[in-house]
């Protein structure tokens, strides 16, 4: 699927993309057989983790997605910060979640999100705010 939801190409994904998910992958079954071996189900917001962090590392230094994605709908610093930091959020939450596994945590891990997307939202408005009037 698309980013705008209408069409689906395998053509338009990136090597470095499918790169990076297959790393990922890997290091995640490595990562829940070799480390975490109570619960196998824990691949996923490991993945959830690395991915998230690469989304922010591409946020963070645009120039590595080269010259041919520019200008596709999506490929902005603040897209790619913004989703990279919420999936590694959400990953590493259910992380901390299934170690803490008490449902008095669960108010706790709802606020810390709440926080971090209001804080999120501060700082990605933060130039719509500043309006310098003439008079």
């Amino acid at each position: 699927m698309s980013q705008d939801g209408k069409t689906f190409d395998l053509s338009k994904f990136d090597g470095q993309t499918v790169g990076v998910v297959t790393i990922a992958v890997g290091f995640a079954l490595l990562i829940a057989f070799y480390v975490v071996r109570e619960s196998i189900y824990l691949m996923i917001p490991v993945i959830m983790l690395e991915i998230g962090i690469y989304g922010m590392a591409l946020g963070a230094f645009s120039y590595l997605r080269g010259a041919r994605t520019a200008g596709r709908w999506g490929n902005d610093t603040a897209y790619s910060l913004f989703w990279g930091s919420m999936i590694a959020v959400i990953g590493s939450m259910w992380i901390a979640y299934d170690r803490l596994a008490t449902i008095e945590a669960l108010p706790a891990f709802v606020a810390v999100f709440l926080f971090y997307f209001g804080a999120t939202m501060l700082i990605m408005n933060r130039n719509k705010t500043v309006r310098s009037r003439v008079w």
